[in-house]
């Protein structure tokens, strides 16, 4: 039996705001929240699937949906970040994203500086591990 969800939470400092994030397993899916509002504004469901071709030499087509559940549509910026957060998770894991987001300011500096604290947060498994097994038991 999988034990309660595992979380991780940090405040940054990027762009001169104060931002709060949370990275939450729950062996089946992932939750990650950014706010600078202690809020959330929209939820944004991401997955990753490989599509592969017929023949060896071809090597398998990834592909990412991002749907927004619930909160303003036309925020095309948190659409974006859940795209690129997809990218990162699927690079470690096979496991869809839930992203919880409300943002006060849109920039690419501010884009750069929400990724670079994922980055840095989610650590490097290699590519026959999945980053997240161990909060699921399955590491030894």
């Amino acid at each position: 039996m999988p034990g309660p969800p595992q979380s991780h939470q940090w405040e940054m400092e990027i762009c001169g705001v104060t931002t709060a994030f949370v990275i939450t397993d729950f062996g089946s899916e992932l939750l990650f929240t950014v706010s600078q509002s202690g809020k959330i504004a929209s939820l944004i469901q991401a997955t990753a699937s490989e599509m592969r071709e017929i023949g060896p030499e071809l090597d398998p087509q990834r592909t990412f949906d991002v749907q927004v559940l619930f909160g303003d549509r036309r925020q095309e910026h948190y659409r974006a970040l859940a795209r690129a957060l997809i990218e990162l998770v699927a690079a470690k894991s096979s496991k869809p994203l839930l992203l919880g987001i409300h943002l006060r300011e849109n920039s690419a500096e501010m884009f750069r500086g929400i990724l670079q604290q994922w980055r840095e947060q989610l650590t490097i498994a290699t590519p026959e591990e999945d980053e997240f097994a161990d909060y699921e038991g399955r590491k030894g």
